[in-house]
């Protein structure tokens, strides 16, 4: 089942909530619509699934107009990011809650619910209560519900949202693997870059309700299309510089007080740049050290600029980062390995 959204644009009031906006579903992909509060992405999510009307513009499932069509007439499953499930009924009764409404034969009922609770790995649980589940088992039986009557589509708010951050580690691979049991059309929102590059097959970058970019997650990580999805997508350094003879060189730090001003900015993600303790590599910049962190597998290092107190962040291997013997105050030189440059239009 594909989905094909087609010049869609929605207003709230004043408010521009979608500006002409199209993207495509292909059959069995996994979509994600990311970007920041208001660009959208929950809008665009609910015109898909039937609970808003667009303005203008269509929407189709495969070869059929959906746009006008209620949500009840659609088959879609969806799942909310705070779970929305029943309190007062058990795992099964939750699950099997679609079904009974449907008229389904108690013994279907029970078949259906055994395949799902196989499905989200939740086997032995039927009879447990909501309160009675951890926040990932919770969107699980909530994700099981919502494929129970078997939809043609599967929609997700932020079904990451209300997790800490071990649990959605966790959800965001198992997530992965169910889809790539099941196959089924699906489109999650979400604002976490992380979420998004972990799970969908497609991403779509949304701000102030346009779309910026959308392609694989590695394109876009490696080819972004200008200088906001660049920053959406991870913490960047920006500086002055240039590109001569395929060697990437940096003029200068980006004051604090600089703004677009004219010219291009030299953007740099934290993992491009290097140290040094010389002044060894062309077009490098030297910087004091005012903290070193270690975060998971990488040793961040922050740097700031002894005349314009700029600040950068440094990403380095632990192993680079002992050879290095990092202190606070000590003075490194900062080379960069890649650069991308943009044309000035957006402020970080």
């Amino acid at each position: 089942m594909s989905i094909s959204v087609k010049n869609v644009s929605k207003r709230f009031g004043n408010f521009q909530a979608l500006d002409n906006v199209s993207i495509e579903v292909t059959s069995g992909c996994l979509l994600a619509l990311l970007g920041p509060s208001g660009c959208g992405k929950t809008t665009l999510l609910r015109i898909i699934a039937g609970l808003e009307i667009p303005d203008s513009g269509s929407v189709r499932y495969q070869d059929t107009e959906v746009t006008h069509s209620r949500i009840q007439d659609r088959n879609v499953g969806f799942v909310f990011q705070h779970y929305a499930l029943f309190r007062h009924m058990s795992v099964f009764e939750n699950i099997g809650f679609a079904l009974r409404v449907r008229k389904w034969s108690q013994s279907k009922v029970d078949q259906r619910v055994s395949e799902l609770m196989h499905l989200v790995r939740l086997q032995g649980m039927e009879d447990r209560m909501p309160s009675q589940l951890s926040g990932g088992q919770r969107q699980r039986v909530a994700l099981a519900r919502a494929l129970a009557a078997e939809p043609k589509v599967l929609l997700l708010d932020e079904p990451f949202g209300a997790l800490d951050a071990k649990v959605r580690s966790e959800l965001r691979a198992w997530l992965r693997r169910l889809h790539e049991e099941i196959h089924m059309t699906s489109v999650f929102v979400t604002h976490d870059q992380e979420d998004a590059f972990a799970v969908a097959d497609k991403v779509v970058v949304m701000r102030n309700g346009r779309i910026e970019q959308q392609g694989k997650p590695v394109e876009i990580f490696e080819h972004p299309a200008n200088p906001f999805v660049m920053d959406f997508l991870g913490h960047v350094n920006v500086f002055h510089g240039r590109q001569e003879n395929d060697v990437p060189l940096l003029t200068g730090f980006r004051g604090p007080e600089e703004g677009e001003g004219s010219g291009k900015w030299v953007y740099v993600r934290p993992h491009e740049l290097d140290l040094y303790l010389h002044n060894q590599v062309d077009g490098s910049l030297v910087g004091t050290i005012i903290q070193v962190l270690p975060v998971g597998g990488i040793i961040r290092v922050l740097l700031e600029d002894p005349v314009s107190t700029a600040r950068i962040q440094v990403d380095l291997h632990h192993l680079r980062a002992k050879e290095l013997l990092l202190e606070n105050g000590k003075r490194m030189w900062v080379a960069p390995k890649r650069i991308r440059t943009f044309e000035p239009e957006y402020s970080i």
